[in-house]
Formats: C-alpha cells, sequence, structure tokens
C-alpha cells in the first residue's frame, strides 16, 4: 500500500505533538556513551533533539514510512543515523542502553509482546522511555471507526483497532518485565487550536492516514467528509478552539 504519510501535515501541529515528548525525555536518567534506539522516529527532528539532550555516543532511528525517513535523513551525523523498519518487526543489531519510543506504538498490537521485546533488547541498567496517546475511547477516535464500517465495501471490512493497555496495566507489565524503577502516567495537554477544524487537520496527519492509504483519492475525500459530518456535533464552535488530548508517558530502568 502507499505511504500516506505526510511530513508537512504532520508537522502542522509540531509545537503541540513536540511537547510530550520533552517530558518523556525529562524522565530518561542521562549517562555517558549511551546506545539509544528511536522507535517510530518520523521526521527526526525530534531524534536530534534526544541524541543531543542526552549527549548519546549512538542513536539509531527507525520508522517504516520513507516519506518520514527522506525528512530525518539530512540529520545523519555525529553518531545519529535513521533506518527503515517495523517496531514489530526485527530491531537493529546488538544490545541497547535507551529504547525510546514516542506516539507510535498506538499503531502496533500486542503491546505486552512488544515491551518483552524491547526488554530482551536491554543492556543490564537500560532504560525504555514510551509515550502513546490514549483516545481511544473519544469521539475522534470512535467516530473514525464507525465511518470505517460505513465504507466497510472499498476497505474490505477494515477498521483501525488500538490496543493501548491501562496506565495500570503497563505498570503491572514493567513490574513483572524487571524494571526496579519505573514512572507511569496519564496526562491531559490542553492544546489551542484555530478552530475545531483544525481537528480534522490533525487527524489528517495521523490517524486518517491509516484510511486513506486503503482508499482512492476520490473515495478517501467523502470518507473524510462522513467522519467530519459525525464529529462535528461533538464539537463547540470556538474560536480559538481547546483541545484536550491524553497520552501516556512511562519509563523504566532495569536493574
Amino acid at each position: 500500500m502507499q505511504d500516506t504519510w505526510n511530513p508537512e501535515q504532520y508537522d502542522r501541529f509540531l509545537a503541540e505533538r513536540s511537547r510530550p515528548f520533552y517530558d518523556l525525555v525529562a524522565l530518561i536518567q542521562p549517562k555517558a556513551n549511551l546506545r539509544i534506539l528511536d522507535l517510530g522516529c518520523g521526521t527526526g527532528a525530534l531524534t536530534k533533539y534526544l541524541h543531543e539532550t542526552l549527549a548519546a555516543h549512538e542513536t539509531i532511528g527507525l520508522d517504516a514510512s520513507a516519506n518520514m525517513l527522506e525528512k530525518a535523513h539530512p540529520f545523519t551525523g555525529d553518531g545519529l543515523r535513521f533506518t527503515s523498519g517495523q517496531i514489530e518487526g526485527t530491531l537493529p543489531d546488538g544490545a541497547f542502553d535507551l529504547i525510546v519510543s514516542n506516539a507510535a506504538l498506538q499503531w502496533v498490537p500486542k503491546h505486552r509482546d512488544l515491551l518483552t521485546n524491547f526488554k530482551q533488547k536491554l543492556r543490564p541498567g537500560g532504560q525504555l522511555a514510551i509515550q502513546i496517546p490514549a483516545m481511544d475511547n473519544d469521539p475522534v477516535h470512535t467516530l473514525a471507526a464507525e465511518t470505517a464500517r460505513d465504507f466497510s465495501q472499498p476497505l474490505h471490512g477494515y477498521v483501525h483497532q488500538f490496543e493501548v493497555l491501562l496506565p495500570e496495566q503497563y505498570a503491572h507489565l514493567l513490574y513483572q518485565l524487571g524494571f526496579v524503577e519505573q514512572t507511569v502516567r496519564l496526562q491531559l495537554y490542553g492544546h489551542v487550536l484555530p478552530s475545531r477544524e483544525a481537528v480534522l487537520d490533525w487527524y489528517r496527519g495521523s490517524l486518517l492516514t491509516d484510511y486513506q492509504r486503503r482508499l482512492d483519492a476520490a473515495t478517501f475525500e467523502q470518507f473524510v467528509a462522513r467522519y467530519w459530518e459525525t464529529l462535528c456535533p461533538y464539537l463547540n464552535d470556538d474560536r480559538p478552539f481547546f483541545f484536550p488530548y491524553k497520552r501516556i508517558l512511562m519509563w523504566g530502568r532495569l536493574d
């Protein structure tokens, strides 16, 4: 299927999307000569911030989107590089001191298996830092799924199902995997957008891309129109528009 990730569309809300990443990096314990893996690195700008802030020896950014990696590759150098790959696939060779994933794991199922795999790639004393959107039960997500059911024929029955766990479930999982220190919290970020229409632009750069790559251009625009028609009544017509967005931030350190 086509790569429908659009770096320009995604970065229209760069400041809002970056805030949780900065909070996540603040949870990490700095150490010398870190070897870091960033899963779902996107355009690479935040991976570069991570690499420089922690003065890492080596940082590898991994992403499945060629469009995103094209934007990331100019940041290559001084121990920072990027590679194509799937988060749920075979990870780069060798062990890491830190594995990071920012707003990417919501696209991947079986988080218990994923975190177990990540732990096996960490050196003793290694750290894991993950940020995941937690909007599954919000109309912005549930109505996208309802719209997909309305378009069942062109989508061949496909509906994106998120498998994000509860914060307490992630806390238990980190404990079971041997992370002797941990921080897990649900945080609400209040984003001030120009209008409610900006919410649609927000999701054109993220959630809706999964349907875009499965539909022809005309049908996708019909999908977006139907989605907006059902979502709009749930959003106040305020200018500016206050958009509360929930995210799970978690960090853990092995013994």
